[in-house]
């Protein structure tokens, strides 16, 4: 899979932060401005729910696996690029979704989370203006929680599967889960005690009926057996879906959406 200029650029941005490792608590407050410096320059944000929202939890029941949703609201039919910045992460450039069709609807994952921080969404539309969605979550350790045994069952590395989910609004939306451990490089395995090797989802590229849908650049921040959930068009005979990971491994599937019973 061949990644975009601007894939490139923000998976080398992505790279440059995972290189400084983890960030000391009274560093956050630095974050976000060299964040925002780095990728948006000095361009203003609106703040508008009606385009852009961002839903989290207050307090995470679990800091390795937190439920995000980035919601494309009804004013933002031209957002075509979002982002998924966690301040207190060791890697803050959570992910870049690009959205080729408006039917997308905007992003839901999961995400680990370092320390108390907050989170924020950033869309793009076509004609350049950006919205932000603010949302403070507290949650501890979810880059670095220590790993046990492999629960994967002996399902293999990069097998995907897919859901399909009618709903009444004419939108279907898909649940995508992707195998794979997805390690942050800070976690500790419990049997050797030494650290366990960055290994993550880089790339995902999904294409509806042959068209491109959605392309995905993501990082540590994304949690195990990475998931996605994005709406499709409710007549979409058949969902690609292209993975490559940071050792340039790639995996393809070529998912029959169904229908929800």
């Amino acid at each position: 899979m061949r990644a975009s200029a601007a894939s490139r650029a923000t998976r080398g941005l992505l790279a440059l932060w995972l290189g400084f490792g983890a960030l000391p608590a009274a560093a956050t407050d630095d974050v976000w401005p060299r964040v925002r410096a780095a990728v948006f320059g000095e361009r203003a944000f609106a703040l508008d729910e009606s385009v852009l929202a961002l839903d989290a939890p207050d307090r995470a029941e679990d800091a390795a696996m937190v439920p995000i949703a980035l919601r494309v609201g009804p004013a933002g039919a031209t957002l075509r690029t979002l982002w998924l910045i966690i301040d207190g992460n060791p890697s803050p450039l959570a992910g870049r979704f690009t959205l080729h069709d408006g039917i997308v609807g905007g992003i839901e994952t999961r995400v680990r989370i370092e320390r108390y921080t907050p989170v924020r969404a950033i869309g793009e539309t076509t004609d350049g203006r950006l919205y932000m969605a603010e949302h403070f979550v507290r949650a501890a350790g979810g880059c670095s929680v220590p790993i046990g045994p492999a629960d994967d069952g002996g399902v293999a590395l990069g097998s995907m599967r897919m859901r399909r989910v009618a709903r009444t609004d004419g939108q279907d939306k898909v649940e995508l889960r992707i195998r794979h451990p997805n390690h942050s490089g800070l976690e500790v395995d419990l049997d050797s005690r030494g650290y366990i090797a960055a290994d993550y989802v880089r790339e995902v590229s999904v294409l509806q009926d042959g068209r491109p849908l959605l392309d995905a650049a993501l990082d540590i921040s994304i949690s195990r057996n990475p998931y996605l959930r994005f709406g499709i068009a409710s007549g979409a005979r058949d969902i690609e879906v292209r993975v490559t990971d940071s050792h340039d491994r790639q995996f393809a599937a070529r998912l029959p959406p169904g229908r929800a019973p």
